[in-house]
C-alpha cells in the first residue's frame, strides 16, 4: 500500500516541507445567500471527456478543461499513482460532486448549478506560475461571465493542496467566493487560503466515501457553512476522519485459470474483460487509455511477465526511445482496468485504497508487475523505469 495511503504523519511531513507560492494578501468575497447563489466545481483531478486529448504529462501548468453540467463520461487525467483512484472508479462524485450539487439545487439549498465546471491537473510546479498568471485568471473570467458566485475546489494527489489553494487565491481576487476541501491543513494555513474545510480522508477521496450520498452531502454542507464566516482566512475541521487502515479488504472474486498455455496474468486479464465492459456500460466512463486500450491489456501484461522472468526490459517490445513514460502509462492503464472492473465485481463497499491493495496483493497482474519492478530495481535499472510502476512504499 502507498505510504501516503497508510501514514497520515508522512503526509503531514510532506505538506509541511512543500515549497509554496506566496500571496501578498488574502481576498475574501462575501457572496449572496447560498440559496440564491450559482455554484461551480473546480477540481485538480485532470478530468476530461472520453475521446478527447485530455491532459498530457508536462502541459499541466497552462491547461484546464471545461466540463459541461450534463457531462458524466469523464476520464481521470491525473497521472500520479499516489492517490486512491479506486474511489473515482466507483463514484465520480467523490472527486467531482456534480450529482450532489444537482440534488442540493433541487432541495433549494443552493440557488443553481453552474452550466460549466473546470478541471486542472494538481501536479504543478512549485511556483504554480501559469495558474497564478494565466490559466487561473482566465478560468475565473469564464465563471464570472456565467454569473457564478461560489466555487467548490477539490483535489486528489499529495501535490494538489498547493494547487487548490493557489486557485482559491486567484478566484477570490477575481471576485468569486471559494471553498477549498483539503486534507492538508498545514498547506492551507501557510498559504492563508480564504476558506478551507480540512478533512482527514485519504488522498483522492475529497468527499470521503464513494457511493455514499448522505456522507457526501454532509461534507458539502460543512463546506458551505464556511460561507457564513464574516472574514477570513477561516479553516474548519470536518468532524469525521477516514483511515485506509480501518477499511475491510476488498472482497472481489477472481476467475480460475482457464488457459494453461497463457501466462496466469494474461489469462486472468482476458477472463475479466467482460466485467470491465459491464462496468463501462454501467458508468459510461473509463480512465483506461493513457497509453493503451483495454483490448491491449493482456498483451502488455505478457511484456511484464517476460521482464519478471528475466528478459531485459528494452527487448520485450516497449518503445526504447521513451520506455520509462510508456511503461508508466501502460501500468496506469492496467491498474485502472482492474480497479474499474473490481467496482463491478466487489461484494460490499469500496473502502479507501482497497482496490489498489487488491490489485497488487491478490491479482496475477499486480503480482507480475511488482515482480518485474523488483527485477528492474535489483538489476540497477534507472529508477525512472521502475519506481512509478507501483505506489510509493510498495516493495
Amino acid at each position: 500500500m502507498s505510504v501516503f495511503g497508510k501514514d497520515e504523519l508522512a503526509m503531514r511531513k510532506f505538506a509541511s516541507s512543500m515549497p509554496l507560492p506566496e500571496f501578498e494578501e488574502t481576498h475574501f468575497v462575501i457572496p449572496k445567500p447560498l440559496s440564491q447563489a450559482k455554484v461551480a466545481i473546480v477540481t485538480t483531478a485532470g478530468l476530461h471527456r472520453q475521446g478527447t486529448s485530455g491532459f498530457e504529462i508536462g502541459d499541466s501548468d497552462f491547461h484546464y478543461e471545461t466540463l459541461a453540467r450534463h457531462t458524466r463520461d469523464l476520464q481521470l487525467g491525473h497521472h500520479s499513482v499516489n492517490f486512491d483512484r479506486g474511489g473515482f472508479a466507483a463514484d465520480l462524485n467523490v472527486v467531482y460532486p456534480i450529482d450532489r450539487l444537482e440534488e442540493l439545487a433541487t432541495a433549494g439549498v443552493i440557488g443553481e448549478v453552474a452550466g460549466n465546471h473546470y478541471a486542472f491537473a494538481g501536479n504543478q510546479s512549485a511556483t504554480v506560475s501559469e495558474i497564478r498568471l494565466d490559466s487561473g485568471p482566465h478560468c475565473a473570467k469564464e465563471m464570472l461571465a456565467e454569473n457564478v458566485e461560489v466555487v467548490i475546489i477539490t483535489g486528489t494527489c499529495p501535490l494538489c493542496p498547493r494547487t487548490v489553494c493557489t486557485l482559491a487565491h486567484v478566484f477570490e481576487a477575481a471576485g468569486l467566493a471559494t471553498i477549498v476541501i483539503t486534507r492538508a491543513r498545514e498547506v492551507a494555513e501557510r498559504m492563508r487560503v480564504p476558506r478551507a474545510l480540512h478533512t482527514v480522508f485519504p488522498p483522492g477521496l475529497s468527499l470521503g466515501k464513494p457511493r455514499d450520498k448522505a456522507f457526501q452531502i454532509e461534507v458539502l454542507t460543512a463546506a458551505f457553512k464556511l460561507l457564513e464566516a464574516p472574514q477570513g482566512p477561516v479553516i474548519n475541521e470536518f468532524p469525521i476522519s477516514i483511515s485506509a487502515t480501518d477499511s475491510e479488504p476488498l472482497t472481489c472474486p477472481l476467475p480460475p485459470q482457464m488457459n494453461p498455455k497463457l501466462h496466469p496474468a494474461v489469462d486472468e486479464a482476458e477472463a475479466l474483460r467482460s466485467a470491465y465492459y459491464r462496468a463501462y456500460e454501467r458508468t459510461k466512463r473509463t480512465s483506461v487509455g493513457m497509453q493503451i486500450s483495454a483490448e491491449e491489456i493482456p498483451q502488455a501484461l505478457e511484456k511484464f511477465a517476460k521482464i519478471a522472468a528475466g528478459e531485459h526490459w528494452a527487448e520485450v517490445g516497449f518503445l526504447n526511445e521513451s520506455i520509462a513514460e510508456v511503461m508508466y502509462g501502460t501500468v496506469h492503464d492496467i491498474r485502472t482496468y482492474y480497479e474499474e472492473l473490481a467496482c463491478e465485481l466487489a461484494d460490499g463497499p469500496i473502502g479507501p485504497w482497497t482496490t489498489e491493495q487488491w490489485f497488487y496483493d491478490n491479482t496475477k497482474a499486480g503480482q507480475t508487475i511488482l515482480q518485474a519492478r523488483r527485477v528492474m530495481r535489483d538489476s540497477e535499472a534507472d529508477q525512472s523505469l521502475w519506481f512509478g510502476l507501483a505506489t510509493a512504499g510498495r516493495e
